[in-house]
């Protein structure tokens, strides 16, 4: 078999090992990312009236802004399951519980720690850990006006380690200084 190759540029028809010819638009402005359940503002849960007093910086309707609390997959992720799941919450939940079993949350808040000799964020170590963390942590404030006090311990934690890995990015800074100020 005879394999044709085809640079893919703005607007140039491709062959791939035999398959048929496509061709692609020219190149434009990338869409944005398609989301489930947490895919636009219009669609995030509507916030308990608590949390929609106290977090009203925009980020925190964001579905997409890179360090928003729900702009990373995991945060929408964790926002789409839970706001199914609303009714399961109440006063005493916690951000454990949001993020999984007692044994997986400690293995999740002990990677806060973890920090790869390269640099660079490994899959499972202190970066992720941290985006899950904020993720959960405001998923239940949004969704119950409340938090735990290990788990605003811990959110706070995570917010400094992206810190720490992005610099002083504005999104970050305003959630941790939001939730530093949350005293319900």
């Amino acid at each position: 078999m005879r394999k044709r190759w085809i640079a893919v540029i703005a607007g140039v028809t491709v062959a791939l090992a035999g398959c048929a010819p496509q061709t692609f638009p020219a190149a434009g402005p990338p869409s944005p990312p398609e989301r489930g359940a947490a895919g636009s503002a219009e669609e995030l849960a509507d916030p308990d009236p608590s949390f929609a007093a106290h977090f009203t910086d925009p980020i925190y309707d964001d579905p997409a802004g890179e360090f928003a609390p729900f702009g990373s997959d995991e945060g929408a992720d964790l926002l789409a399951e839970w706001s199914e799941r609303r009714d399961e919450l109440d006063a005493d939940s916690t951000v454990a519980e949001l993020i999984g079993t007692a044994d997986g949350a400690a293995e999740i808040f002990s990677l806060l720690d973890a920090r790869d000799a390269s640099g660079v964020p490994l899959p499972g170590e202190g970066v992720d850990a941290a985006t899950i963390i904020v993720g959960a942590a405001f998923t239940l404030l949004r969704l119950t006006g409340h938090i735990d006090a290990p788990g605003r311990e811990h959110a706070m934690r995570a917010l400094d380690v992206l810190i720490d890995r992005y610099g002083p990015q504005e999104d970050l800074l305003r959630q941790r200084q939001d939730l530093d100020a949350w005293r319900r």
